[in-house]
């Protein structure tokens, strides 16, 4: 082999050696290039496709008879709304709540004064028919309590109701206050021994009312009740209303205290410069149940006339 020859392989070899040098990546370039590999082979990328997904195949529904349904899914209406009340005499607190009727107000507003023995909400099915109605209504318990130590003292009796009187005053002065109370068109509200209160309260501030309300009203009382502490409350009541000119309905029942309701009621009949009397036939003096509803409306109807008249 000539001279020529070997340099002529060698040149081969060393330019193959250089192109293998030229293509080859460094160990850096090589691992970069391996872990994008790794990341990219774990996203998975959704492309977005234009095919519609299949149509559900239809259940098979059994035929059932026709059937009407008839019914009411909202949450029932109380028809009114009560709101807790404190009033104030001389320091101290008596306690009321106001009920609202669902319309708006300002609302024409009853108060109610209780009956001895009665227990603070006695009346509440009376107040939920007046709120049905649209009349809000404020009952309040007397700081005095619900019955006179002894009760038959007319001494006692006297100065008991006398206390009462001025807790109506405090409870009719905070009325003004409450809100959405309707201030031209406030009636007041008795029975029993609560009617002879309001009776007293309703004729001494009659500019302040529209009219008075009486159940049963315990006019025999007079006769055995005697004020020590005050003089201008006078223990014989009728030439005091004989003065009242606002409006009163008297409502009885056939079973009330008296044996003839309209015996008792007549000399405040005759004594009220304007008033109308009802008999409830088969009432008792507490009107429970259905007659406590009777009461109610007959009042309202009253109440809806003498607007009417302008009284």
């Amino acid at each position: 082999m000539s001279g020529r020859f070997k340099i002529t392989i060698a040149s081969i070899l060393i330019t193959a050696l250089f192109a293998s040098c030229a293509t080859k990546p460094d160990v850096q370039e090589t691992l970069e290039i391996s872990e994008m590999t790794e990341v990219m082979s774990a996203v998975t990328v959704t492309e977005p496709t234009d095919t519609e997904p299949p149509t559900p195949t239809p259940k098979k529904v059994p035929q059932f008879p026709e059937f009407n349904a008839d019914y009411d899914s909202r949450e029932p209406g109380m028809g009114y709304r009560v709101r807790n009340l404190t009033f104030y005499r001389d320091g101290n607190p008596i306690k009321a709540r106001i009920t609202y009727p669902e319309c708006e107000g300002p609302y024409k507003t009853i108060i109610i004064s209780s009956g001895l023995y009665s227990a603070y909400g006695r009346y509440s099915s009376m107040v939920q028919r007046f709120a049905s109605h649209g009349y809000a209504v404020i009952e309040f318990l007397f700081q005095n309590g619900v019955a006179p130590e002894p009760y038959h003292d007319p001494k006692y009796l006297g100065d008991f109701i006398y206390e009462q009187v001025l807790d109506l005053y405090a409870v009719l002065d905070g009325t003004y206050l409450v809100p959405d109370v309707d201030p031209e068109n406030i009636y007041l509200f008795g029975h029993s021994m609560g009617g002879l209160v309001t009776s007293y309260v309703g004729t001494m501030r009659q500019t302040e009312i529209k009219g008075i309300i009486l159940l049963d009203p315990s006019f025999y009382a007079v006769k055995i009740m005697k004020f020590e502490n005050e003089k201008t409350i006078r223990t014989d009541i009728y030439p005091l209303i004989s003065r009242c000119y606002v409006p009163v309905v008297i409502i009885s029942g056939t079973k009330a205290f008296a044996s003839n309701p309209q015996k008792t009621a007549d000399q405040a009949i005759c004594s009220l410069p304007y008033s109308e009397y009802y008999i409830i036939e088969g009432a008792t003096h507490t009107f429970n149940g259905d007659y406590a509803y009777q009461a109610v409306d007959i009042a309202v109807e009253s109440l809806k006339r003498w607007e009417e008249e302008g009284r």
